[in-house]
């Protein structure tokens, strides 16, 4: 049996202290679908009823609660409720903050990946989110490739170390052990 994530780093600093943590962390077939099942974590009968205003610009990221959740969520090892809280946002996104979001997403689904031992998705979504994430680098405004608080080289540079190993012809269990110590963590510059 699987079992829950564990955050890479516990002690890791919050960016939206006062939203809760769900009391489980998603894995799809393992656990309780959050929205979908009655038993979920984020389960509302009769569907979801959340009307989304209008999206705040990413200048105002640190407004963003949506967004501000979603990287505590992420850097907690809540990747599929992190994915959940940017993807709201996502659908609303154009142009280059669309693509951000939509790289981090898919980054964080191959957290979902790396822990499930699924080594061709987990290939797939790290790569694919990774040259999401150089392409906004190439268009913010940014001489230091920061958007949205987030350094986008450094980030990247820690996500391509960390995912490197599962790029090899032999992946084991040591693999996924040393990798954890590379972990790339969301850090915010307010």
């Amino acid at each position: 049996m699987i079992q829950q994530p564990h955050p890479f780093d516990a002690q890791w600093p919050r960016y939206c202290p006062h939203k809760p943590f769900p009391p489980y962390r998603h894995i799809p077939g393992v656990t309780p679908h959050p929205i979908r099942d009655p038993l979920g974590h984020s389960y509302e009968p009769g569907g979801e009823t959340s009307g989304l205003d209008a999206p705040l610009s990413p200048v105002m990221w640190r407004q963003n609660e949506d967004y501000l959740y979603g990287v505590d969520l992420y850097n907690f090892a809540y990747w599929w409720e992190a994915h959940e809280a940017w993807e709201g946002l996502w659908h609303q996104a154009e142009d280059t903050y669309r693509l951000f979001l939509q790289g981090l997403i898919q980054v964080s689904a191959a957290h979902i990946k790396y822990h499930s031992r699924m080594l061709r998705p987990l290939r797939t979504l790290s790569t694919a989110g990774r040259e999401k994430l150089r392409q906004v680098v190439v268009e913010c405004n940014d001489a230091n490739g920061v958007y949205m608080g987030m350094n986008l080289p450094e980030f990247l540079e820690n996500a391509g170390a960390f995912f490197a190993s599962f790029f090899a012809d032999v992946v084991t269990e040591d693999t996924y052990r040393e990798a954890a110590a590379r972990a790339p963590l969301i850090r915010l510059s307010f």
